[in-house]
């Protein structure tokens, strides 16, 4: 970790830190993968890609498997992270996002906060860590740095929140930057950045897994505190957390299955 790392996420809202994983961890984690989407373990669930018969993201399969978690609570990764947040955090999102060859989607421009109900989005952030080559052709992570100090935006509610997007008119189309990554490098990734990856038009494989962590002090909130973040010129929701036509309960609260502290692994 350098000075300039942690000046590059304050302006930009990411870094990307090269080789955080080792090749023995990396391996260790698709086969891991592999493993779930053959003999689901319980506790850990994966989703179908929309039309096909190929996995689109797995989630909740640290308790699972040991290299999942062992990825998850890193030492080496931790200790960048906090270099770049300060000490004290719990995980409390768990993901691999598989894009298959041909197959793989696009997952829309959004910021994540829009997903999560918490009191700070300054104190929630992404780790997206490449398990193969990301490249431009078969869906690599996509952001306008800097986006984040624009502050939340409004996006357009989808009857799949999976489908959420923030406002088109609102995406800087002509500061994007491509994040090209190798396998083990870890993009952090502020939870108010503007984000997105296009579709696999490869014939290769991109998996990652993602991460979500916040600092301590942060609370989860009811909807109205979300609503008062992400909300339209009128006044009504503009977040990602309720399907578009669903009742709208602002004392509602969407707290995480699981807060699993921080504990670094070797």
């Amino acid at each position: 970790m350098e000075d300039n790392d942690v000046a590059q996420y304050r302006r930009d809202g990411y870094v990307v830190l090269r080789g955080v994983l080792p090749p023995e961890l990396i391996t260790a984690c698709l086969d891991a993968l592999d493993d779930i989407a053959h003999a689901p373990r319980k506790g850990a669930s994966f989703a179908l890609e929309p039309g096909a018969r190929a996995i689109r993201k797995f989630a909740d399969f640290t308790d699972a498997a040991p290299a999942l978690l062992r990825a998850a609570m890193f030492k080496p990764l931790h200790a960048a992270l906090d270099t770049l947040m300060g000490n004290g955090r719990v995980m409390f999102q768990e993901m691999a996002l598989v894009k298959p060859p041909r197959v793989g989607g696009e997952k829309r421009w959004h910021q994540d906060a829009a997903y999560f109900r918490g009191s700070d989005p300054n104190l929630v952030f992404g780790v997206w860590i490449a398990l193969d080559p990301a490249t431009e052709t078969n869906g690599c992570m996509q952001v306008v740095p800097g986006s984040q100090r624009d502050g939340p935006a409004p996006h357009v509610p989808a009857e799949d929140i999976n489908l959420c997007t923030i406002d088109p008119a609102l995406v800087r189309r002509d500061a994007v930057v491509k994040l090209p990554m190798q396998p083990g490098d870890a993009l952090v990734f502020h939870s108010l950045i503007h984000h997105h990856t296009e579709a696999n038009r490869s014939d290769l494989p991109r998996r990652a897994l993602q991460f979500h962590y916040h600092q301590i002090g942060m609370d989860w909130t009811p909807l109205s505190h979300h609503i008062a973040l992400y909300h339209d010129v009128e006044g009504a929701y503009a977040g990602c957390t309720v399907p578009r036509g669903a009742p709208i309960d602002p004392a509602a609260r969407m707290v995480p299955r699981r807060l699993r502290p921080v504990t670094p692994i070797d």
